[in-house]
């Protein structure tokens, strides 16, 4: 029996669909020539996406920067910027909201991804809490999921009053559900308009997912008790990140360079790295006046990376130890910032 032609088979010709795809790399931000990435958009199945490309640092405003590299998200090609003037590290793309939101909404929220990849890592952050909570004392965990990160807190102190804040309205039910938790569904940027404080709150691998940067710092030292807390995890990667740019730039065709997908140790995901400096001079300038850096633990998939991954976070404990905190080399950060007590003016220390 002979094919079908397209047409009988009410499928787009290739001339429509090749036109249909440029008018999607025309629309979407990023590709200057768009005829050289039709082949890759028909594969990887792009679609009208919109987004903002920033001209200017979100963070001071400042137009000079340095390119470390570029990749494609949501059917968009973007380019990651560092700032020249703060030294801040961005995407220059800047994903429609509700895009992001329908993304996050179906993301990390398996329990068993916490109970199992996360395992060490929410038990550090749970000591972490208990450490920093004063009795009877109040945690707002923010990207909190289905609450298992603070049910973890909640079994070694059961005097906190605990609030979960998600962007996932599935997420805050779960977690009101499952553990009893008061939940706050929203963006973390809205939260400067409670009225509540809290003496602690967790922000654990969510702050360089929120677009919105200055509304971060806004909201940070409205809800954040005098004598209180926040503990930040990120990824400690911006040196990986810089030393593979500039060894793609010696080894790299032109050609190979503009065509590139992909940023090595750099998660599409991210719309930020910080570079442990700007992080804990950006904290301090909100009135955090101790700031630390402490080596995290790391993602446990299975249980050969256990014994791996167990023996390396000992290892950067003591590199840590020996170099008085200034040398951190697990994959990500942890960051305590604490605001003064009442009473107590707010003092500037020397780099941790």
């Amino acid at each position: 029996m002979p094919r079908k032609s397209a047409s009988e088979r009410n499928e787009p010709s290739s001339k429509e669909d090749r036109q249909r795809i440029l008018e999607v790399l025309s629309s979407n931000q990023g590709f200057a020539e768009p005829e050289n990435w039709i082949e890759y958009a028909r594969q990887h199945d792009f679609k009208m996406v919109r987004a903002e490309k920033l001209l200017r640092c979100p963070e001071c405003g400042g137009e000079r920067s340095v390119t470390l590299g570029q990749y494609v998200y949501f059917s968009t090609l973007s380019k990651l910027q560092e700032c020249r003037n703060c030294g801040l590290v961005y995407s220059d793309s800047k994903i429609d909201a509700e895009e992001v939101r329908t993304h996050f909404e179906g993301s990390y929220k398996e329990e068993n991804y916490f109970r199992v990849w996360r395992q060490r890592i929410v038990e550090q952050i749970a000591r972490l809490a208990d450490r920093y909570s004063p009795h009877g004392g109040r945690v707002l965990d923010i990207g909190g999921a289905t609450g298992y990160q603070m049910a973890v807190v909640q079994r070694m102190r059961p005097d906190l009053d605990i609030t979960i804040s998600d962007l996932s309205g599935d997420s805050c039910a779960a977690a009101a559900s499952a553990y009893g938790f008061k939940t706050i569904r929203g963006r973390m940027t809205e939260l400067a308009e409670l009225k509540a404080h809290f003496d602690v709150i967790v922000m654990s691998d969510v702050i360089y997912y929120e677009q919105d940067l200055a509304g971060i710092w806004r909201m940070l030292p409205k809800i954040v008790a005098a004598g209180g807390s926040v503990i930040i995890r990120a990824p400690n990667t911006l040196t990986l990140i810089t030393l593979a740019h500039y060894v793609s730039r010696l080894f790299r065709s032109r050609k190979a360079s503009e065509m590139s997908d992909r940023i090595p140790f750099f998660t599409p995901d991210h719309f930020f790295v910080f570079s442990r400096r700007f992080l804990t001079t950006r904290l301090r300038a909100l009135g955090f006046h101790h700031v630390i850096a402490l080596p995290s633990e790391l993602l446990t998939p299975d249980w050969k990376s256990r014994y791996l991954h167990s023996f390396w976070f000992r290892l950067a404990k003591a590199v840590s130890a020996l170099t008085f905190g200034r040398l951190v080399l697990t994959p990500s950060i942890l960051y305590v910032a604490t605001r003064p007590p009442v009473g107590e003016e707010p003092t500037v220390s020397a780099e941790q």
